[in-house]
């Protein structure tokens, strides 16, 4: 659809959230996971809100209720090192196209107890805007990565950027 200056109209389409109300975002801006994520199978179309940087939210576009807390995978710096899932037909990942790397956050009441899941990443394809989460079988990541460093927790708000060195690897 274009509009009368040529110019094609992005097509819109109202997302309801629990946390944030109701609003319009660009059907382009979807980001589908075909096989949902590991224990929310349900929620399969969502988009990314941003937030207070590092953080963004992953909403649901299928439930209002069910959002996470993400942060970009490349926050953790070299030492987070996991294969993207290259050739998987669930997402059609292809050497050389671009991909984000999505980690779900667990915010706590506490936050020097908020942690990281970097066992499961997802990963997005960004030419097609399908994603799939992936669990490593590796000591070094754990699914309660502690976010902040003591030296964080004593004034900057910054992820840790150390070496995800099996802290509370489970």
């Amino acid at each position: 659809m274009a509009n009368p200056d040529d110019t094609p109209v992005e097509e819109m389409m109202t997302v309801k959230s629990s946390r944030f109300g109701e609003f319009e975002v660009a059907r382009s801006t979807i980001i589908t996971l075909p096989t949902g994520l590991i224990g929310f199978s349900q929620g399969q179309q969502f988009i990314m809100l941003e937030h207070k940087p590092p953080f963004s939210w992953l909403q649901s576009v299928d439930n209002e209720n069910l959002a996470f807390v993400v942060v970009d995978g490349y926050e953790f710096g070299d030492q987070y090192q996991v294969e993207a899932p290259f050739g998987d037909a669930t997402i059609d990942l292809q050497e050389g196209d671009e991909f984000a790397i999505l980690v779900i956050v667990t915010v706590r009441s506490d936050p020097k107890d908020t942690t990281a899941n970097l066992k499961a990443p997802i990963f997005v394809n960004l030419k097609n805007r399908k994603g799939i989460q992936v669990i490593f079988d590796n000591p070094n990541y754990s699914t309660r990565f502690p976010l902040w460093t003591e030296e964080a927790q004593a004034g900057e708000e910054t992820p840790s950027g150390d070496a995800p060195k099996g802290e509370g690897s489970e």
